[in-house]
C-alpha cells in the first residue's frame, strides 16, 4: 500500500494557521503600529502643546477638582474617556503632562483601530481592505490638524469606531462584552452617538449583538439625560446657507481624500469644486457596484456610511455656525487660504470606506468578471495610495506652540519666589491657559491651602 505524500502548506496558509493559534499577536501589532503612526503624524512641538480643552478643561479639572471632575459635563455632554485619561496624567510629574496626554490619545486611537478591524470581519472579508479601513482610524488625511494626539477631539475617533461596533456581529461572548464596554465608553464621550440610533432598529435575534448594543444604548441614555439637565449654550451666529454647507462638505470631507491640506487651497482657487465633484462621482460609482454585487449587509454598510457622512457634517456646521463656513461667498484669493474644519474628518472616513468595500467584493468575484473586478480594485488601490501618501507629519493647530515644557522653569521659580502663590497659569493654544497647583511644581504645600 502506497501512501501519497502530504503536500506542503503554502506560505499564506501557514500564516493564517499561525494567526488563528495566536490571534492576539497580530492585533497587538496592528494597535501598536496605528498608535505609532498617529504619534508620527504630529510634529514634535505639537506633541508637547496642549490643545484647547485638554489643558484648560480636562487637565486643570483633574489637577484641582479631584474625582468629581470625572462626572462634570462640558459643552452639554460628558467627556468620560478624556477625563479618565486626564485623571491618570496628573499623577505623573508636571513636565510630562502634555506629552503624556498626546501619547495617551495616540494609544487610544491605536486601540480603536483594532476594534474597527475586529468589527469589519464579516462585512469586509478581504484582508487588505480590512487593514486599510482599520488604518483609516489614524490615516484620515485631515486628522492630524485637530483630531489626532489630543483628548479634546478624541470623541471623533470614537464616533467612527461606534459606527462599526453597531454594525458588528460578534461570535464570542468575550468579544461581545469587550465591544459593549468600548461602546459604552464611546457613547459616554461622544453625544453624536445618537446619530447611530436608526441602526439599532435593525432587527436581530442574536443575543451577542444585543449585548454590544446594550452598552451603546446605556451610554446614549446617560448622555441625553446630561444634555437635558445641563444644556449647551446656544450659538447666536447667523446660520450657514445650504450652498456653503454643500461646498464646505466637498472642501472638508471629500477633497482631502486626494489632495494634501497644504495644496487644497491653491487647487480650490484654480479649479473650484471640480476635483471634489470628480471624487464624489467615483465614490458614487463604487457605491452602485456594492449595491449591485454586495450582500445585504454590505449594501446597508455603504448606504449608512454615505448617509452618516452627510448627516454628521451638516449637523456639526448647522449647530455651530460661523462666518468661516460661508465657503460659497469666498473669492478665489480667499479660497487659496481656505479654513479647514475638523467637522470633515469623520465624514471623510465614512466616504473613504466605500472603495475598499467595493474592492473586497471585486476581489471575491475576480475569476468571474475579471475586467470589471480588477478595475474596481485598481481604483480602490489608487484611492488608498493617495491617502497613504499623506502619511507623514502634517501641520496642526498646535504646530506653533506654545510648548509646555519650556514654560515650567519660570512657573516653578514663581511658585518658589512667592510663598502666597498657590496656582500658576501656563499658556496653551487659542489663548487659553492651564491652571497648575504650585505643589505639583515644587512639592511644597503652601500654608492654608
Amino acid at each position: 500500500m502506497t501512501v501519497a505524500p502530504i503536500a506542503p502548506r503554502s506560505r499564506s496558509r501557514r500564516v493564517r494557521d499561525a494567526v488563528s493559534r495566536r490571534p492576539i499577536l497580530p492585533l497587538v501589532a496592528l494597535g501598536l503600529g496605528c498608535a505609532v503612526i498617529a504619534w508620527l503624524r504630529i510634529p514634535a512641538i505639537a506633541r508637547d502643546t496642549f490643545w484647547a480643552e485638554d489643558g484648560r478643561t480636562f487637565i486643570s479639572s483633574a489637577a484641582l477638582g479631584g474625582p468629581s471632575a470625572l462626572f462634570k459635563p462640558y459643552a452639554g455632554y460628558l467627556h468620560t474617556v478624556p477625563r479618565l485619561v486626564a485623571a491618570v496624567v496628573v499623577l505623573l510629574p508636571v513636565h510630562w503632562w502634555a506629552l503624556a496626554t498626546a501619547a495617551s490619545a495616540c494609544a487610544i486611537a491605536g486601540i480603536l483601530a483594532v476594534v474597527v478591524f475586529v468589527c469589519t470581519r464579516d462585512l469586509v472579508p478581504w484582508l487588505p481592505a480590512r487593514l486599510f479601513i482599520a488604518g483609516l482610524t489614524v490615516l484620515a488625511p485631515l486628522a492630524p490638524r485637530e483630531v489626532l494626539g489630543n483628548l479634546a477631539n478624541l470623541h471623533s475617533v470614537f464616533l467612527w469606531t461606534l459606527f462599526w461596533i453597531v454594525l458588528s456581529r460578534p461570535r464570542r461572548m468575550r468579544t461581545a462584552v469587550i465591544l459593549s464596554v468600548v461602546a459604552f465608553l464611546g457613547a459616554m464621550t461622544e453625544i453624536q452617538a445618537v446619530f447611530l440610533a436608526p441602526l439599532l432598529l435593525l432587527r436581530s435575534r442574536d443575543r451577542l449583538v444585543w449585548i454590544v448594543r446594550a452598552g451603546l444604548i446605556a451610554g446614549m441614555v446617560v448622555q441625553l439625560v446630561v444634555t437635558l439637565g445641563w444644556p449647551r449654550a446656544g450659538n447666536t451666529n447667523p446660520a450657514v446657507d445650504p450652498l456653503s454647507i454643500g461646498y464646505g462638505y466637498l472642501i472638508n470631507a471629500v477633497m482631502p481624500l486626494v489632495i494634501p491640506q497644504s495644496q487644497l487651497g491653491p487647487v480650490l482657487a484654480s479649479t473650484g469644486p471640480a476635483v471634489g465633484i470628480a471624487v464624489v462621482a467615483a465614490i458614487a460609482a463604487a457605491m452602485v457596484y456594492v449595491v449591485l454585487r454586495g450582500t445585504r449587509a454590505q449594501r446597508l454598510l455603504v448606504v449608512a456610511a454615505l448617509s452618516g457622512s452627510v448627516l454628521i457634517y451638516v449637523a456639526s456646521v448647522a449647530t455651530n455656525p460661523n462666518t468661516f463656513y460661508d465657503y460659497a461667498r469666498l473669492t478665489s484669493a480667499q479660497l487659496s487660504t481656505v479654513w479647514l474644519t475638523r467637522y470633515g474628518v469623520v465624514p471623510s472616513m465614512l466616504l473613504a470606506l466605500v472603495l475598499p468595500v467595493a474592492a473586497a467584493i471585486a476581489f471575491g468575484r475576480r475569476h468571474r468578471r475579471r475586467a470589471v473586478s480588477w478595475s474596481v480594485i485598481a481604483v480602490a488601490a489608487v484611492s488608498a495610495a493617495l491617502i497613504v501618501a499623506q502619511l507623514g507629519p502634517q501641520w496642526t493647530r498646535r504646530s506653533d506652540g506654545p510648548a509646555w515644557q519650556p514654560q515650567l522653569a519660570a512657573a516653578t521659580a514663581q511658585c518658589r519666589r512667592d510663598d502666597e502663590v498657590r496656582f500658576v497659569n501656563l499658556k496653551e493654544t487659542i489663548g487659553w491657559t492651564v491652571t497648575v497647583p504650585c505643589v505639583d511644581l515644587t512639592g511644597r504645600v503652601v500654608a492654608g491651602s
